[in-house]
């Protein structure tokens, strides 16, 4: 016989969901993210542009909170829907097994953290639907699907956009200065100012308010339960707000520096990007509270499914258990692959870089220290020199075992840095191979453009802690690579990155004939080269 629950009762509580269910479910849930947050959190660290990256785990929680205060009644479902959300459940738990080895061999490959939180989402969300139906899926579903704000974009995808929104705020913000009666001239992310030289670097790019701005609309958009109209609106409202207010930061520290010198900006560059982030909040904010659902906070509606039983459902507890034992077996036997396989001492590159004495045409050249913060601090040096009529400049950096040393090669190539200062690729060169007692070091090699005259790139990035050969091809850079970095048991040891840019010379030639007097010179060998001091 069915029992009533009277909606008047707040005395009579619904049965109560088998407590195995109750237990086994968070543990697979709690699981299941954490794997895939633990993807996520070296971007979340080191990458500033996602350093909001782990609020957005506490704010999808608070989203929860809301959505279960006036959560609809379950409904029960059929046995065919049950099935195939149990199917969907077990797939993307075991493509999730296999992703997290993966990731802990590839770090540094975006892609696969965007692959784990698509297929913990599809786990949660079939979880969602097995407990309680149809309207359970639509009602809890934006919380879920608010966490991908918090996911890296791919490398590609951010360097385009980056480089995109650079550019346009370097071109606005030099015709605004025209219009305001200040001297400037754009080239590349440049702004030539008669105080000297501001750049609109990746900081200023706009990317990361940009970011900030979405997920601050999203979360007010649901907290106040906005329509979904006015949601897009103050999504919109929140990208136009990011965009004009990184154009209000770089004028503001173009006028600094046109007023009080260019060594002036320094003092104001961070308090103005707050001011302006605090500004752009502040608009999506008011619109929201402005907008806010008169309804918000009438807990009447929901009443009567706090009272309501949650349906007898296709039993799925075998498949849980499944699901959390296979999470299980995946984040252990992979820490246990990699340790098995990482026994002994690891093989290192037998050979430094050294800083050369300076005079006789040598002379250090001063990393600031932003450039190091975007690089993640790695150790190192940049000399330039100037022997007869050839010009040229290094950069030496070594990062440490650990992802961080991934990230920061990755992010930073010529063709991306090189462009941003104003000069053009030409064309791309033959790779080239340097050699030297045992040490084979492989470069790419640019022909870029400065003031219409050539300038040669050479750029080569070295993994530690396998044998020089792998190392030297870079095996990351194909699937192939990838894939035999997991067979064989190899994560980051550590990386060093060089880069050599030579001016004033005739032809590609007398560019590798100059290459490899610099390395001659400057190459130390030994049988283990400890990492360099700062």
């Amino acid at each position: 016989m069915d029992k009533d629950y009277p909606k008047t009762a707040p005395d009579i509580d619904p049965p109560a969901f088998p407590a195995g269910k109750i237990i086994t479910a968070s543990c697979c849930a709690l699981i299941a993210w954490g794997a895939a947050i633990r993807i996520l959190w070296n971007d979340w660290r080191i990458d500033p542009q996602y350093s909001y990256g782990p609020l957005v785990p506490i704010l999808v929680l608070g989203l929860l909170v809301k959505r279960w205060e006036d959560r609809p009644a379950a409904v029960p479902i059929c046995h065919k829907e049950g099935g195939l959300a149990l199917i969907v459940m077990l797939l993307s738990a075991l493509l999730l097994a296999l992703v997290i080895p993966m990731a802990e061999a590839n770090p540094d490959w975006r892609p696969l953290g965007i692959i784990a939180v698509g297929l913990v989402i599809l786990l949660s969300l079939s979880l969602i639907f097995l407990i309680g139906g149809n309207p359970w899926l639509r009602h809890f579903s934006f919380p879920i699907l608010f966490f991908l704000i918090a996911v890296p974009w791919t490398r590609n995808t951010e360097q385009a956009i980056m480089g995109l929104l650079m550019s346009w705020n370097a071109s606005v913000t030099t015709e605004l200065l025209h219009w305001a009666g200040f001297e400037a001239v754009r080239q590349g992310n440049l702004i030539l100012l008669p105080a000297g030289i501001l750049g609109v670097e990746e900081a200023c790019s706009g990317i990361r308010s940009l970011q900030s701005g979405m997920m601050v609309a999203l979360f007010f958009g649901e907290i106040f339960r906005l329509p979904w109209t006015r949601r897009v609106f103050l999504l919109l409202l929140a990208i136009c707000a990011a965009m004009a207010g990184n154009i209000i930061r770089s004028i503001l520290l173009a006028w600094i520096a046109s007023t009080q010198g260019i060594t002036a900006v320094a003092s104001w560059h961070d308090p103005a990007g707050l001011i302006v982030l605090l500004l752009s909040v502040g608009v999506v904010l008011g619109c929201a509270l402005l907008w806010k659902n008169p309804r918000l906070g009438d807990e009447s509606i929901s009443h009567q499914a706090r009272l309501s039983p949650l349906p007898k459902n296709p039993d799925f507890l075998p498949a849980l258990i499944a699901v959390t034992l296979l999470m299980i077996v995946s984040l252990v036997g992979t820490e246990g692959w990699f340790r098995v396989h990482e026994q002994g001492a690891t093989e290192n590159l037998n050979w430094e870089l050294q800083q050369r004495k300076v005079g006789a045409g040598v002379s250090a050249v001063s990393i600031p220290s932003e450039t190091l913060r975007m690089l993640f601090h790695p150790t190192g040096f940049s000399e330039h020199w100037s022997r007869n009529s050839e010009e040229g400049q290094v950069f030496y950096f070594r990062w440490p075992p650990g992802r961080t040393a991934v990230q920061a090669v990755s992010m930073h190539n010529p063709e991306a840095c090189l462009s941003g200062i104003g000069m053009h690729v030409q064309k791309p060169l033959d790779p080239f191979v340097y050699e030297n007692q045992g040490v084979r070091i492989p470069l790419r090699a640019w022909l870029f453009e400065s003031h219409g005259s050539p300038v040669y790139v050479f750029h080569a990035i070295l993994h530690e802690g396998v044998k020089p050969g792998d190392a030297a091809e870079d095996p990351e850079d194909s699937l192939k690579g990838r894939c035999e970095n997991l067979l064989l048991g190899r994560r980051n040891h550590g990386q060093r990155m060089v880069e050599v840019a030579l001016w004033n010379l005739p032809d590609e030639t007398s560019a590798r004939r100059a290459l490899v007097h610099y390395l001659d010179e400057a190459l130390s060998f030994s049988p283990s080269s400890a990492p360099l001091n700062p």
